[in-house]
Order: structure tokens, then sequence, then C-alpha cells
């Protein structure tokens, strides 16, 4: 029979296990991880609860948290989705003595569905060995399933990792898939799909690429002229590591300017709903959700747009200011 005191008996020994792995004193553990690795993109900081489950998680699969192998994403129920890293999915895979490689395959083409993301093969394919399995484990993931647009704040276009790093980004998801099928886990999350979760607790549809008309590419054919200004000039090796992990967007640059959007313009029952949108990123902390919803909701009302998007932005600067 599980008791009260069972179960807190069973919280404390996880977390003299952290502290003894990993060299903290038992009450100093939480509280660095709550600082730290399961610090919210807002600044919050999760529950104790929430810590402990991540942590459950990361001693199941031997996973580390302060080099971001785990981390948490807080939802809108009180919950908290386990998001594991690239490197993290792999140590899994590699840390099973049954596995035997892993292989990926391509088609030669090469396709763009807009003007802002490098050209990318229209699907990526993994393949998983085990030695306990007599057919291997192959997992194709299609380009119109999962490509995500540049976030647009004020007018101006943040290409992420879907722009700058397509093929990366392809190859993650179908090797992360085939693990996942591969070893049987359920229950974990990778970066971009986890933000998925919660832009549709937000009610933002994902969007849906398979019915839009895609623009075939030959490889040598993108030359530096044709290349849409608003593309990102960060080094490729800053692209790469935000690839890496997997669907985290590219470091939103200031946009400096002296003017203010003007609500003046605007009905009541929008700026209403401007709020709750506002609200309910506050409360999730999910503003990249909220920045996506926004656009497409707003997407042919300029002024609303503007306007929910300044909002957004003083909303999450002041979510994350230090606490006077």
């Amino acid at each position: 029979m599980v008791t009260a005191n069972s179960v807190h008996e069973g919280a404390n020994d996880l977390v003299a296990r952290f502290a003894e792995r990993y060299g903290f004193r038992e009450d100093e553990l939480l509280n660095t991880l709550a600082q730290t690795a399961f610090r919210q993109q807002n600044g919050s900081v999760p529950t104790r609860e929430q810590m402990l489950s991540l942590l459950a998680v990361a001693d199941c699969y031997g996973l580390n948290p302060f080099i971001k192998q785990i981390y948490g994403l807080s939802d809108r129920r009180g919950g908290v989705l386990p998001v594991i890293s690239v490197d993290g999915w792999l140590l899994i895979m590699n840390s099973n003595p049954e596995s035997d490689g892993i292989e990926f395959n391509y088609p030669d083409e090469l396709i763009q569905f807009d003007e802002d993301m490098k050209p990318c093969h229209p699907w990526a394919e993994c393949t998983v060995y085990r030695k306990d399995r007599t057919h291997a484990i192959r997992v194709r993931e299609y380009l119109d399933e999962l490509y995500r647009p540049a976030v647009i704040k004020n007018g101006k276009k943040f290409p992420g990792p879907w722009q700058t790093c397509p093929k990366r980004m392809l190859r993650h998801k179908s090797q992360i898939q085939a693990i996942r099928i591969a070893y049987g886990l359920s229950g974990l999350f990778e970066p971009d799909e986890a933000e998925r979760i919660l832009e549709t607790q937000l009610g933002e549809p994902v969007p849906d690429l398979r019915e839009a008309e895609s623009k075939p590419v030959e490889p040598d054919s993108v030359k530096e002229r044709d290349k849409p200004q608003s593309v990102s000039s960060e080094p490729d090796v800053l692209d790469e590591a935000l690839a890496e992990m997997s669907g985290e967007l590219l470091p939103e640059k200031d946009v400096i300017s002296d003017e203010v959007p003007e609500p003046s313009d605007l009905e009541p029952q929008v700026l209403s709903f401007i709020d709750q949108i506002v609200d309910r990123a506050k409360g999730t902390g999910a503003f990249t959700a909220a920045q996506g919803f926004a656009q497409e909701r707003f997407k042919d009302d300029g002024n609303a747009l503007n306007y929910c998007l300044f909002r957004l932005d003083e909303a999450q600067a002041a979510s994350a200011a230090p606490a006077a």
C-alpha cells in the first residue's frame, strides 16, 4: 500500500541520489536546479513537484539536467513537459546495450516553402539498428509536416533554425522519432514538439503546409543576390548550436523604435481579446507561441497585430526582470 510517508521517503531518496551524483548538499540541489537548469524561459521557477517529476525522468534514463540533456516546460494545467535535447536522445540510445548503430537517408531533391528558408530535402529517413532485432527500425519524417515559418515581430522577421538549418532540423526529427520507436520511449518530448503542445493549449493552430505550394530549387541555383534580406546574419556556428537544441528560436534582436503602437483605433472587443492573449502568455511563459497566435489571428489587421506584439514584448520583459 502506497502511503504519504512512502511517497515522501521516495522523493527524498531521489533528491539524495542526485545530490550525491553531482556533489550538492540535498538542501541546495533543488534550489540550484530551479535557478538554472529547470528555470523557465519567462524567468519563473518550477514547483517542487514539477522538479521532482523531471528528476524522476532524468533518473530513469540517466540524463544530466545540468548540461541540458533534460529540462522542463510548464503547461497551462500546472504540469510539466519533460523535454529531452538531441544529446539526451542519443545518450538514451547509446546507453542501451542492444544499440547497434544508426544511419540516415535523404532524396536528392531540394525544396523551399518560403523565401526565408535555405533549400532542404522534402524528407529525411533514419534507420536504427538493434542487436536483438531481426529487422531495423526505419522512420521517415516529412518537411511539410514540420516546417515552422519565421517569427514576425513589429513587422520584422526573426528567422530561426527552420530557416537557417532546415536539413539539420529535419534530420533531428527523424532521428528522435526513430529512437523513440526503437526503444519504446513514451512521455518524453523534444523541444520543437513541446512548443507545439503549448501552442495548442494557447489555441493556436499548428501551421499545415501539406497543401502549400512548394518551390523546387536546384542545389546550385541559390545565389548570393537571391538571398532575402530578412535572413539572419548570425554566424553559422550559432545557427548550428541553436539547431542542436532542436527547435529553439534564434535569439530575438532588439527592435529599436520610438513609435509606440496606439490602440485608439481598435474595437473594445479586440482590446479585450489582446488582454486575454497577454494574460495567457504571462501565465504559461509561452510568449513565442502567443506571438505566433497573434500573427495568425491579426494577419489582416496591422494595427492590432503591432499593438498585441508590443504588449507581449512588454509582458515578456517584465517577467524576465529580477524582482525588486
